[in-house]
């Protein structure tokens, strides 16, 4: 396919969503139940006994799922549902999991959105192979699958809900300085622990944020929406970024260039306060782990930081908050970073937020309602406090 890179990615977009819509709508005709562990989901409801004894018990061939029962489900960017699973035998099936988690890409627009995104392989492959080599406060995986070819993907996690008493942080309620540091020391623990690791080259379908931002510059034209986000959130942005509203494509993709050079460690990369959760027991633990980059540490942190607290306990709290979080990083394996340019590199990385925000905001009737409004305005606000008072844009060379 010759031109210029933006327009083959043009191009292989166009042709990926016509091969999308052309398995989809041939799922739709012929249904095939899910039976063995290689089998991908379509939807939640397709999950069958037989399936869940070929995921769950293959290492327990005398274990066998006897029902699997759906409780709860929501459709968002996946289409999602608790399970409650008995099993045929209490002793051969001791310590397996009873309550499950199932998220599938079930929709076109779902399919579509990760997968021209490049994050259908994202959180199949950290259940799969990164959950099991890190010790932090986030769900157990069991099963993670994605079919290339029509973008159907689906992952069968831990319901924290239940197993941990886990509550998802909603973005309007105060996060204490106790929870703060708790949860950096959960970031600083998996970005310690693979600190430029040899695995991050092996886990193929990581990216680096300017991979991704190429990918954006690149199919951004074809549903551009961060305008209209801008244009709802005009109460909440402060007056210095609205006048400076054209040069935040820029500072991003400087960021994006930035987060990408140097050391690089695993990511969450959508590492946004209502993508975490508080347990029972106090813990503060990171779910949702859809996206997946590989890159600078601070891509992940400015980004926690500017949407979990309030503009106020931010200014307060961030010099000794990230002096904490570097001794945890230092603690869990990474390097120690000296403070001043590591301040620099939080300021640095603020700008992604605001555009993924803005964009969530600012979605059509036909894209997926990824957040309510009120969750996307509070944190629009605090993004756009945070690039203000750090003069990000400065930082960045604007």
């Amino acid at each position: 396919m010759g031109g210029p890179p933006a327009l083959r990615t043009r191009l292989w977009a166009l042709e990926r969503i016509a091969q999308v819509l052309g398995r989809r709508a041939g799922e739709r005709l012929q249904r095939r139940r899910v039976l063995r562990a290689q089998d991908v989901p379509r939807v939640p409801a397709d999950i069958t006994p037989q399936w869940l004894t070929a995921v769950l018990c293959r290492n327990r061939p005398e274990a066998r799922v006897r029902s699997v029962s759906a409780t709860r489900g929501s459709v968002g960017t996946t289409t999602r549902a608790a399970l409650e699973v008995a099993y045929g035998d209490g002793a051969s099936s001791a310590g397996l999991p009873t309550h499950l988690f199932v998220k599938c890409t079930s929709g076109v627009a779902q399919r579509l959105m990760l997968g021209l995104g490049g994050f259908i392989a994202g959180e199949p492959g950290f259940y799969s192979s990164v959950r099991p080599t890190v010790n932090i406060e986030a769900p157990a995986g069991y099963y993670g699958g994605v079919d290339q070819r029509s973008w159907r993907s689906a992952v069968v996690i831990e319901d924290v809900a239940v197993t941990r008493g886990a509550r998802f942080w909603e973005p309007a309620r105060r996060i204490t300085r106790e929870q703060i540091e708790d949860l950096l020391g959960n970031v600083a623990e998996w970005h310690g622990a693979l600190w430029e690791s040899k695995r991050l080259a092996q886990w193929r379908w990581l990216r680096t944020p300017a991979d991704h931002m190429r990918l954006i510059d690149a199919l951004l034209g074809l549903a551009d929406r961060t305008w209209a986000g801008a244009e709802r959130a005009q109460a909440v942005i402060p007056a210095t970024l609205r006048r400076r509203q054209a040069d935040l494509r820029p500072a991003m993709r400087a960021s994006m260039q930035i987060a990408s050079a140097g050391a690089h460690t695993y990511l969450h990369g959508d590492l946004h306060v209502a993508n975490t959760y508080l347990t029972a027991d106090g813990r503060m633990g990171v779910a949702d782990w859809q996206i997946g980059l590989r890159g600078s540490w601070a891509y992940d942190y400015a980004y926690i930081l500017a949407t979990a607290l309030s503009v106020e306990d931010r200014r307060a709290w961030e010099r000794e908050l990230l002096d904490i979080y570097l001794e945890r990083l230092a603690g869990a394996g990474g390097p120690v970073l000296g403070a001043e340019l590591a301040w620099l590199a939080y300021r640095q990385a603020t700008f992604y937020p605001s555009f993924a925000w803005l964009y969530t905001l600012g979605r059509s009737r036909l894209q997926p309602n990824f957040q309510p409004a009120a969750v996307a305005l509070t944190l629009i606000e605090r993004i756009a406090a945070a690039i203000d008072d750090l003069d990000s844009f400065a930082a960045v060379g604007l």
